[in-house]
């Protein structure tokens, strides 16, 4: 009955890795676009997203052992969602520190995803792990260079929002194969 739940509802995550392609994409098309309305995207983006992960951990309780640890995120991607789509102008000034301290909680919870796997034999737990490294120095980096220029500072966004999104495509997939 539990592992059914979690193979049902592996698509969450999967529509979660697909919104944060989107978002990458759409960096990449537009870079130099306004950063207020790059707020504004991404404030969507983060709130469908983390609507999804809360379901999709909810729904793992007592069948993953880091089902919390997505739940937290989760719930953080949603309050930084509503807080981008509630102050666009502020948020656009100070973006680049909100979204370093974002990308550090959010590698840090990969990373304890990761040990986690690693220690119940679970397979790619390893890939997190070294995922939730590279994205926890990207978010110290962006934090402390808040005057990156906003080419560069969006790029950046684009390469952690497609790690991020193949991150949860991959795990998704991989859930999907459990019988």
């Amino acid at each position: 009955m539990m592992k059914k739940r979690t193979r049902t509802n592996w698509w969450l995550l999967l529509l979660t890795g697909i919104i944060f392609l989107i978002l990458a994409g759409k960096i990449m098309v537009h870079p130099v676009e306004s950063i207020v309305e790059l707020a504004f995207f991404i404030g969507w983006a983060l709130l469908i997203a983390g609507i999804f992960q809360i379901g999709f951990s909810l729904s793992a309780k007592g069948i993953l052992s880091n089902w919390l640890w997505r739940f937290f995120n989760g719930i953080l991607n949603v309050i930084i969602g509503v807080v981008f789509l509630s102050h666009p102008a502020l948020t656009a000034q100070i973006l680049p520190i909100i979204f370093g301290f974002w990308i550090i909680f959010v590698g840090l919870s990969t990373f304890f995803v990761g040990l986690k796997e690693r220690s119940v034999n679970i397979p790619g737990g390893w890939f997190d792990m070294l995922l939730g490294i590279i994205i926890t120095l990207s978010g110290f980096w962006i934090s402390y260079n808040p005057a990156v220029e906003t080419a560069m500072f969006t790029w950046m966004m684009t390469l952690i929002f497609i790690f991020y999104g193949v991150y949860f495509v991959v795990v998704s997939l991989q859930l999907s194969r459990i019988k």
